[in-house]
Order: structure tokens, then C-alpha cells, then sequence
């Protein structure tokens, strides 16, 4: 297994996870760190996630094992646990050994991080006005673009907070591109991959190309794939206002699953279309306003009245639904809950798309700005490789 994948698929730097283990008819019990209760895995489940050759492919870590030829009643003729290598040994009647890494079954089990998880340094921060950051995070063009060091602590500043400036940026479109192409590839939308953003600028029917306030809300609703990352780069500005407007749209969320559970319980619920419509153009895609994982754990927010469809509702659905919906917006316009940034030439703002609502302060003059919008997926894969590279290193 190449040393990528080893690192990855084996253990990330954790070790002793597992303590001891004990076969039984059914499966394996595994006992974790100090635990004096077993998490129990069936010989069917271990016989289809090996780590060994014979089940997963050492260079591109695809499973080889046929899931859909293993035998639902079949048994181990021995199990060998190696403590120091936090390995299970299983082998089966037909010669083959499968393995299993202590870190798979810990992570699955819930008292590991999974592979998949990114593991930042730095705790997530919620900002309100209850909670007010103290400063912004910020980091240097050159520090970016010069080391993985500063890449990281760029990346780690949006999981973190939500966004992140970044200072000394040259004010072109060389200069923007140069930036996130450091996390991936810039995301094509209909609005091009660079685009440039000004009231000057007709060639979208969009409220962002106008002068006027735009309150808080996330972009694409539209989108299935909406973006997970926007930023602009600011290019000139000749005027007055035009401040950008950031809102911690997962503080507000807390905030409701704090006081208002029933409200909050509604926006995971109730599925809430958006399109965007110009000639030769139709968009359309629905989520929920507060879209969970697995686990149930918040994911993203999808917040955007500007851009919301027609859709109907029960009479019931649509009274709880409105409420709820009322509720967020207040916290959303609620400027005690913003943070006013005025991006000038040399100033970048990128923040996370699925947590952070955005908006602009009126003005006057002139204000171009240069933005991208990049891939959800593709910043957590930067951000997983860096991890794992840093892991290896220490």
C-alpha cells in the first residue's frame, strides 16, 4: 500500500485505539481504549472491509473484495490481534486472510475520526452577537502561495470561522485565479468560471450587478451542487459604502436549535425550491434551508429569499414553515449579527458558502470586484491531503 494510502486507510497517527478484542460466534467484540463494553462487528461486516490486498486496491484504494460472493454464514478459522499495529488478522476457511485496521473500526464506531473527516486544528467558532469575534482571521497572498503552512492555516481559518481575508492579493484577475486555484478547480457556473462583479457590468439580469443593499443569504440555491466556497477579490473602488456583510448562518441555526427547536426542527424538514431565470436560462433545485448528515449534524445552509420559488404547502406545513422561516431571517437581519468588511484593492474575502450568509451595504461610485466560486469537495480533499501530510510529518 503506498505510503498515502497507508497513512489514510490504517490509522492517521492514532494509535492504542483499539485494547483488546474477543471472537464470538456472530462476529468480533471490540473493546476501545478503557471501555468495559464491547462494539460488536459481524464476521460478514469484517470480511467485507480489509485493508489487505486481496480487498482493497494498494494504489488507488478502491475495494477489490466481491461483497456479493462472500458468504452471509461464514466463519474464521483463527483471529490474530497485533496491538502495536492496531490490526486485525481474520483468517477464513478458504485460505484467505482478511485485514482490518484498529483506526477503520474506531472511526465507524464513532470513537475515532473517520478517514473522511476533516480535523482541523482549530475548533469551529460560532460568531453572533452573543459571541463576537475579536478579530478577524487573516492571512498573506504570499503565505498562501508560498507553503502548504500558510495553505493550511488559510483553510483551517474557513472551517474555522467561515471565512477569511487575505491580505496584499494583486488586484487582477491573474492575481484571484492565481489564489484558488490553490485550493482546486474554480467551479463553472453560468456566470463563467472568473467573473467580474459591478453595477457597470449588464450582462446578468442579478440584483449583485446593481448598487443597491443586498440583505444576508447564501448563493445557488439554484444550484443542485451549490457551491461551497466564494470569493472576491477586490479589483478598484472609487466610492462610498459597499461594505461586504458576513452572518455566521450556523450560529443562527444554533441559536434556534437552542430556543426554538421546534422552528429549527421545521427548516430540516420542509424542502424549499430555488431558481434563477434570464433568457436562455432556467435553473431550478430545492433543499431543505438546513440540510443534515448521517448523523444528524448541520451541514449546510441554504438561505436566499431573493431567489426562492413558488411552492405550496399544507396549511399546517405552511404556517410552521413561515414562522420558522420569519425567525431566521430576524436573526439574519439582525446587524448586531454582522460583520462589516470593506474590501479595498490588496483585500481578498473567501468564506463557506454553506455556512456563511453574505450581503453589501449600499453605495455609490464604483466597486469591481473579481470572484470565483470553488467546489465544496475539492477544498476538503486540499484540506484532508494537508492533514495527512502533516500527520506523516510529525
Amino acid at each position: 500500500m503506498s505510503d498515502f494510502g497507508s497513512s489514510v486507510v490504517r490509522n492517521r497517527k492514532q494509535s492504542s485505539l483499539v485494547s483488546w478484542t474477543a471472537s464470538t460466534n456472530t462476529g468480533l467484540d471490540v473493546f476501545f481504549g478503557i471501555e468495559q463494553t464491547a462494539t460488536h462487528f459481524s464476521w460478514f461486516w469484517l470480511h467485507d472491509h480489509g485493508i489487505d490486498e486481496n480487498s482493497l486496491d494498494p494504489e488507488t484504494l478502491q475495494r477489490r473484495i466481491d461483497t456479493f460472493s462472500l458468504r452471509s454464514d461464514a466463519k474464521p478459522t483463527g483471529v490474530c490481534f497485533d496491538a502495536s499495529q492496531q490490526l486485525v488478522h481474520i483468517d477464513w476457511a478458504d485460505g484467505s486472510t482478511t485485514t482490518v485496521s484498529g483506526y477503520l473500526l474506531a472511526s465507524v464506531a464513532g470513537r475515532a475520526p473517520e478517514a473522511h473527516e476533516l480535523t482541523p486544528t482549530r475548533p469551529r467558532v460560532l460568531w453572533d452577537k452573543h459571541a463576537p469575534l475579536k478579530q478577524l482571521p487573516t492571512v498573506s497572498y504570499d503565505a498562501v502561495m508560498e507553503s502548504n503552512t500558510g495553505l493550511r492555516e488559510w483553510l483551517e481559518n474557513i472551517v474555522a470561522y467561515g471565512f477569511s481575508l487575505v491580505e496584499d492579493v494583486p488586484a487582477t484577475e491573474e492575481g484571484s485565479q492565481a489564489i484558488a486555484e490553490r485550493i482546486g478547480m474554480v467551479q463553472e457556473t453560468i456566470f463563467g468560471r472568473m467573473w467580474m462583479l459591478s453595477a457597470q457590468i449588464t450582462d446578468h439580469g442579478d440584483s449583485a450587478y446593481s448598487t443597491q443593499f443586498l440583505e444576508p443569504h447564501t448563493d445557488s440555491s439554484y444550484y443542485h451542487d451549490a457551491p461551497g466556497l466564494q470569493m472576491f477579490n477586490c479589483i478598484e473602488f472609487d466610492g462610498k459604502g459597499g461594505e461586504s456583510v458576513q452572518v455566521d448562518g450556523f450560529a443562527i441555526a444554533e441559536r434556534l436549535r437552542a430556543t426554538e427547536l421546534d422552528a429549527y426542527q421545521t427548516l430540516t424538514e420542509i424542502v424549499v425550491p430555488g431558481q434563477y431565470l434570464e433568457p436562455g436560462v432556467h435553473l431550478w433545485a430545492e433543499r431543505p434551508p438546513f440540510r443534515l448528515n448521517s448523523r444528524g449534524e448541520l451541514v449546510q445552509v441554504t438561505f436566499n429569499n431573493y431567489d426562492r420559488a413558488p411552492f405550496v404547502l399544507s396549511e399546517e406545513d405552511s404556517k410552521r414553515f413561515y414562522h420558522a422561516y420569519t425567525l431566521f431571517h430576524e436573526h439574519a437581519i439582525d446587524q448586531e449579527n454582522w460583520l462589516k468588511i470593506p474590501l479595498r484593492p490588496g483585500m481578498m474575502l473567501i468564506f463557506d458558502n454553506w455556512r456563511n450568509l453574505h450581503g453589501r451595504m449600499g453605495y455609490v461610485g464604483k466597486r469591481v470586484f473579481c470572484g470565483c466560486y470553488i467546489n465544496r469537495a475539492a477544498m476538503e480533499s486540499r484540506l484532508r491531503v494537508l492533514q495527512t501530510q502533516s500527520s506523516t510529518d510529525d
